[in-house]
């Protein structure tokens, strides 16, 4: 290791260089080549200590990067890093080039405030470095065009202006409240992603649907022209009535056929309105994969979502409740102290104290995202264990509840 040195991206020449890593581990195509220009020259929170590489002999070698995102938790706002364009060149793996960036990565996570750190990464590599799956991803519907129903309507199509920004951030809010976990979208994102026309990695063409000159919903689309796909990807709409919804699938069918598409496929969360449509229509629902999670101080974390388990104490028949509760996270164990409803204190336990709840890691991260039940985990995990008097007040504090990320650069 000491013939490698690590460093942020700092010239041109590093950037260049870490543009051709990137070509070389991932595509030759431009699709990388915009992304990572549209972090390091249009990102409204991104800098280039944000981008992390190691070099050998001045060369880039291996590389990932800092994205800040803004997600909510049952309306708790939290602080994101997702780790992202991890990559090293073939000839400089299994040298621990990636754990060495990996660990800068987590410094600055750790002091800089996030509450999570995050990636979608390859299966199973980052449990080594304490993720752990605990929310929902790529959720995909795939359907031959030819289904899609035929639909007359009085509804303006038009594509998507800077002037239909404001309406659209409105709607998609008010999309995600169904969700415990969502991404949010503030207006610098959304006028990066406008002025870019990419979405994470892809482009895409937006469309606004309008009834008597304002804003009804509006959604993105990519295409995949290729003989071999033929695919119209739907990335992304905001909920609506169904008859508007059955309206934008008329559209979509209308515009594959001009286009040559002959399957819609939907990247859009199950629990969206028009996932239930595709789904009564036919369409083929894959078995998603899952964010990876760590979650940077689960006692920081738990205080932040105070607010949201009083508010699920007050609703339940535990409202008014006055109890101690002893959590064992294995690694380390805290102490839930209720006083007639309210939390007055979540506190690390130093004490010998017995613990009515045992939980171990991956099974905590899935529990408090809300991504698996009480119950689910218990079958899972033989160290998940609730004594039966808490089983419920667990089932109140920490529901299983659908979540989905929008994408946030």
């Amino acid at each position: 290791m000491s013939d490698f040195t690590f460093q942020h991206l700092e010239t041109e020449e590093d950037i260049e260089q870490n543009l051709e890593l990137q070509r070389k581990v991932f595509s030759q195509d431009l699709t990388i080549d915009a992304m990572i220009k549209k972090f390091i020259y249009s990102h409204p929170k991104m800098t280039l200590k944000n981008h992390y590489i190691m070099k050998y002999d001045d060369k880039a070698v291996a590389t990932l990067n800092l994205i800040p995102l803004d997600w909510s938790i049952g309306g708790v706002p939290l602080r994101v890093a997702e780790m992202g364009n991890v990559a090293t060149l073939p000839e400089y793996r299994n040298l621990g080039l990636i754990r060495r960036l990996v660990a800068e990565y987590h410094k600055d996570v750790d002091s800089q405030g996030y509450d999570l750190s995050t990636i979608e990464g390859i299966p199973g590599f980052y449990r080594q470095f304490g993720y752990d799956y605990a929310l929902t991803h790529d959720e995909e519907a795939s359907i031959p065009i030819e289904k899609l129903p035929d639909c007359e309507s009085r509804l303006e199509f038009r594509p998507f202006v800077e002037k239909d920004l404001p309406a659209a951030e409105t709607l998609l809010a008010e999309s995600q409240r169904k969700f415990l976990v969502h991404s949010v979208r503030d207006d610098a994102i959304w006028r990066m992603q406008q002025a870019t026309g990419l979405a994470g990695e892809y482009g895409y063409e937006a469309y606004t649907v309008e009834s008597s000159g304002g804003m009804v919903a509006y959604f993105r689309v990519s295409g995949k022209p290729a003989p071999e796909e033929k695919q119209l990807i739907l990335r992304e709409a905001t909920d609506t009535s169904h008859p508007t919804t059955l309206a934008i699938l008329g559209f979509l069918k209308t515009h594959s056929k001009k286009q040559g598409y002959e399957t819609l496929v939907a990247r859009t969360s199950y629990q969206d309105p028009i996932a239930h449509i595709l789904e009564s229509l036919g369409a083929q629902q894959h078995p998603p994969y899952a964010w990876q999670i760590r979650i940077t101080d689960p006692v920081s974390l738990l205080r932040k979502m105070r607010p949201l388990f009083e508010l699920r104490i007050a609703a339940s028949e535990y409202r008014g409740l006055t109890e101690k509760l002893n959590v064992n996270f294995r690694r380390f164990r805290i102490q839930l102290t209720i006083e007639d409803g309210s939390f007055t204190g979540i506190e690390p336990l130093k004490t010998e104290e017995p613990c009515a709840v045992g939980l171990n890691p991956p099974a905590s991260t899935q529990l408090i995202l809300g991504h698996r039940s009480r119950q689910e985990l218990e079958q899972c995990h033989p160290d998940f264990i609730v004594r039966p008097t808490y089983k419920r007040l667990i089932d109140v504090l920490f529901p299983k509840l659908p979540s989905y990320i929008h994408v946030g650069y």
